[in-house]
């Protein structure tokens, strides 16, 4: 079996948006999957998908209401509700608690546009089990008429702890991150978002000491604002949930088959994209005796830092887990393959009072949210990237093919003083400067100057001279070239003109490079211009 890659690329024009298939296609892309997950009744040890889907739809969005309501933002009265009947469409998107850029952030503003054009809600998943790549964002300025970026920071760095565990350390920094950012920026764009919405992360304070639950709450309370209202909750809600225990138990319950499964695919896509890195874009899952590698992380409270969950089965009715680099198990189970999978999840439910947590990865994230949650999941550039993968291991695991997601992103720059210069005309000045070190003869002045007369005669013969021999050719190169040099005097002024030319490109284009960037975070945007842009993307026409 082979994998055709799809090739996914960021629009390189401000405005540009990439939706694959196209936001129009969005509500025929949701009735096939519905079609597709309401013939599928796969049994995950004891529950059927389709019980299963209903379960999790009412447990993740009551928590959900919970969750929005500790933070003032319950808006959802009045909207359809999938968890109380399972025929209601929902929209899924997730992603990261940290300040994105717009062409993520797009996803959440598309997310309830078809969720309004399909008559159902819009579910965003915080993803807190995942590791903040940076506690500081990239902020542009102006020095001595010089565009320049430098990071500013909202936190004190304190190494790779998952979102959830990870509280602000430094409440100085996080409390006066706006007013120095906006300092420094100096009104070098007009009117950014920070200016109003670092208050309600502020306010979040008062809720949360967890930094990426402040993000989550700024950005949620700004969509509203927006006329966005999507359910949200945390991942590691979703993950001590009882529909994503039973999901877990099966994928356990046949971990050395998902293994070989997930394994074989990974090569496939290795092949397919011309990656010979062993991580990228994920690593094997390993086997280590009668211990294999299963696709979730875990940890302690105490020690938050990921590790991969270990688990071995002992005989045909019962299952050991075990933290990797610990030597001793930390848990038994009553799982095997043909064992219903009840008093497992029983078990698992136990683990948060032990302080233990039980969290999926990126790729059983979204395996879980398509098969048994969402009826459509809208991805970025990279998490489409990953579920080529994702779609190959679902394929071989479950012998179906996998609902469908759509891709979507959007390039937005933030309204920065640019420069005409462009990387076309830089590249047409360097070819004339080369051409005037190779053939100055054809920039000379007319009439040509008596002194350059010799030069161009001696390069003439050197060119129409003898080429039929090794030392023929090294003497005619040679001739050419001091030919060549010769004539460079009476092509000086010209060439000191492109070279200026050049270089107040090049230093154009570095401007543009900052000017131009599509990863500012979103809250450093102009606010009227960044919502009609959210807003107009993500727009579908009800069906």
């Amino acid at each position: 079996m082979t994998m055709t890659p799809r090739r996914l690329r960021a629009p390189a024009v401000d405005g540009g948006v990439l939706a694959d298939p196209p936001l129009a296609e969005a509500p025929g892309l949701f009735d096939a999957n519905r079609a597709r997950l309401a013939s599928w009744d796969h049994d995950f040890q004891g529950r059927r998908a389709g019980r299963l889907r209903a379960m999790a739809r009412h447990e993740i969005l009551e928590q959900s209401r919970r969750f929005l309501r500790r933070f003032g933002l319950d808006d959802l009265d009045g909207l359809p509700e999938p968890g109380r009947d399972p025929n209601v469409p929902l929209i899924v998107t997730g992603h990261q608690p940290e300040l994105s850029h717009p062409g993520v952030w797009v996803k959440n503003f598309a997310t309830a546009s078809i969720a309004g054009a399909v008559g159902g809600l819009g579910l965003n998943l915080i993803v807190d089990n995942d590791i903040p790549k940076a506690v500081a964002v990239r902020v542009p300025f102006r020095e001595n008429g010089r565009l320049l970026s430098r990071y500013v920071a909202f936190d004190e760095w304190s190494g790779e702890f998952p979102y959830e565990e990870l509280p602000v350390r430094d409440e100085g920094a996080f409390a006066s991150f706006a007013d120095r950012t906006l300092a420094l920026m100096g009104g070098v764009i007009d009117d950014p978002l920070l200016r109003h919405d670092w208050p309600r992360a502020i306010e979040a304070a008062g809720t949360t000491d967890r930094l990426g639950l402040r993000l989550a709450a700024m950005r949620r309370a700004r969509e509203a604002a927006w006329g966005v209202r999507n359910a949200e909750i945390p991942l590691s809600r979703v993950c001590e949930s009882e529909a994503f225990l039973w999901f877990t138990c099966h994928l356990l319950a046949h971990l050395p088959r998902f293994r070989r499964v997930h394994n074989a695919a990974l090569g496939r896509y290795r092949k397919a994209h011309g990656i010979r890195s062993r991580n990228h874009p994920v690593p094997e899952l390993t086997q280590d005796g009668d211990w294999y590698e299963a696709p979730f992380w875990i940890w302690r409270r105490e020690s938050p830092r990921r590790h991969p969950l270990l688990a071995r089965q002992v005989d045909s009715t019962r299952m050991e887990l075990r933290i990797a680099g610990e030597d001793e198990p930390f848990c038994e189970l009553p799982l095997g393959p043909d064992r219903d999978a009840c008093c497992a999840v029983e078990r698992l439910r136990e683990l948060p009072a032990q302080g233990v947590r039980l969290r999926t990865r990126a790729l059983t994230t979204t395996m879980f949210a398509r098969a048994l949650l969402g009826d459509l999941f809208l991805h970025g550039i990279g998490g489409a990237k990953y579920d080529e993968l994702g779609d190959e291991v679902f394929r071989g695991v479950f012998g179906i093919e996998p609902p469908g997601f759509l891709t979507l992103s959007l390039t937005l720059w933030p309204g920065l003083p640019d420069d005409p210069a462009s990387a076309e005309e830089l590249r047409r000045v360097e070819a004339q400067i080369r051409d005037l070190t190779f053939n100055p003869d054809r920039h000379l002045t007319d009439p040509m100057p008596e002194a350059a007369r010799s030069a161009v005669l001696a390069k003439q013969s050197a060119v129409d001279g003898p080429t039929g021999s090794r030392r023929d050719r090294i003497a005619r190169y040679f001739a050419i070239r001091e030919a060549n040099r010769a004539l460079e005097p009476f092509v000086s002024a010209e060439r000191g003109d492109l070279q200026r030319q050049a270089e107040r490109l090049r230093t154009g284009l570095a401007r543009n490079a900052l000017a131009r960037s599509r990863e500012y975070a979103a809250v450093l945007h102009p606010s009227d211009r960044l919502r009609s842009a959210l807003k107009g993307a993500s727009r579908v026409a009800s069906t």
